[in-house]
């Protein structure tokens, strides 16, 4: 074992008390996934009859700032417990919104390049992340004001309301693109911030994971758990050449400090991973892009060996429902656009209108969004018009709030105007 993998087996082992990791397949059973094919189950309205714009052209704008040229996205809904509606996102100039000037390699440039990023765009430090709220069940929202600018693109940014009535942010920084076992100083590392007075003010400097990983982010949210504590759980690569893999990090302190509980791994990449809490106290983790699904009964200190079930995805959402219901809000490979995925049984059994694709909740759009249940056993969520790939779209990108509810019977969705 050379010095590196000596130092990350001995860190891991220390921040959890040496209790055996998933990637060491200890979970004491492995989990099963099939898919059931439900016809008729998608919304007989369509989206664009009940969706509204939350940020757009013309829509709410940010006030201008060195480096925001149009983006907007990555965005995520939290309604706290006296009935406010907060939503943040990030924006920038791109798809990323690396700060200038641009330290990568000229051929990734070029690629980037003809995707769509601009040319010669000046953003001293990079997207920053945003918030706005409503007090009256997304009628009417604030301007969006900054949730936080480090001198790197902020992005992904997430919300949980905590016990004491606190707010958890989590988002990760990008300083620029780059091996980070060469160029440590570029790598992405995930942040959390605090706010005591409802979202109103934060943290000045983010708080960082112990983490292991070389190179880690989150797309969030953390999660509260049965017993108070809150979990996060993360993903990047552990090891020079090796896949994305995932670490879950425990709070018992409300966020003011964190242990790594265990790292999960397969032989392919995972990232943008989410986590649930079954009312059997079990946990879910879903990833992208396989869709891989892992399940831990003993607090995520083991997990069960991830498996995928022919659903490709990215950004997968994961709710719990009042009746029970698994709900996965995703992004489609297969279909395409923003869909759900329902499961009555904790993730083993997911029905949806075909073998690689969830029900539409809008198939026009990106994808890349997020949900929260509301009082009423709905969801309300946000999501993105565009990837913002193109310069173009880049630039008159939008962000979309939209209702749905899980039928009674389980076996589709219904979409609902998006103020109610």
């Amino acid at each position: 074992m050379d010095h590196q993998k000596l130092f990350f087996a001995l860190l891991i082992t220390i921040s959890t008390g040496g209790r055996p990791l998933a990637a060491e397949n200890t979970s004491p059973a492995e989990g099963k996934v099939q898919v059931q094919i439900v016809e008729g189950g998608e919304s007989l309205v369509p989206a664009a009859d009940c969706r509204r714009m939350l940020v757009g052209p013309g829509v709410n704008q940010p006030d201008p700032y060195p480096g925001y040229g149009g983006f907007v996205g990555w965005e995520a809904p939290l309604r706290l417990s006296d009935g406010t509606l907060l939503v943040v996102f990030s924006a920038g100039y791109w798809h990323g919104s690396l700060p200038t000037p641009l330290k990568m390699p000229q051929t990734q440039m070029d690629r980037w390049h003809g995707l769509g990023m601009p040319k010669g765009f000046q953003a001293p430090r990079g997207g920053r992340a945003m918030i706005m709220r409503s007090t009256d069940n997304g009628r009417s929202w604030s301007k969006p004001k900054t949730l936080v600018d480090t001198p790197w693109d902020d992005r992904h940014p997430n919300l949980a309301e905590l016990p004491d009535g606190s707010i958890l942010a989590t988002f990760f920084t990008t300083p620029g693109q780059g091996n980070p076992f060469v160029y440590p100083e570029r790598a992405r590392h995930t942040g959390l911030l605090r706010s005591t007075d409802g979202g109103q003010s934060w943290e000045k400097e983010p708080r960082r994971l112990p983490s292991p990983l070389a190179s880690d982010g989150t797309d969030g949210p953390a999660i509260v758990l049965a017993d108070g504590s809150i979990m996060v759980v993360v993903y990047g690569p552990l090891t020079d050449g090796d896949p994305d893999r995932l670490a879950v990090f425990r709070s018992t302190d409300l966020g003011e400090s964190w242990s790594l509980l265990s790292i999960i791994k397969t032989d392919h990449h995972l990232k943008e991973p989410t986590v649930v809490q079954l009312a059997d106290g079990r946990l879910v983790v879903m990833a992208r892009p396989e869709g891989d699904i892992t399940w831990s009964d003993d607090g995520g200190h083991t997990w069960t060996p991830p498996v995928t079930f022919g659903m490709r995805m990215y950004e997968p959402g994961l709710l719990v429902l009042p009746d029970g219901t698994l709900l996965c809000l995703h992004g489609s490979y297969g279909g395409g656009g923003f869909r759900a995925l329902l499961s009555s049984d904790g993730g083993h059994t997911w029905k949806a209108p075909a073998e690689d694709y969830g029900f539409a909740v809008d198939s026009t759009t990106y994808g890349y969004g997020k949900g929260i249940v509301l009082p009423d056993g709905s969801v309300y969520a946000a999501y993105i018009h565009t990837g913002g790939h193109r310069t173009e779209d880049a630039r008159n990108n939008a962000i979309w709030g939209i209702r749905l509810k899980v039928r009674p019977d389980q076996q589709g969705i219904d979409l609902l105007p998006a103020v109610w």
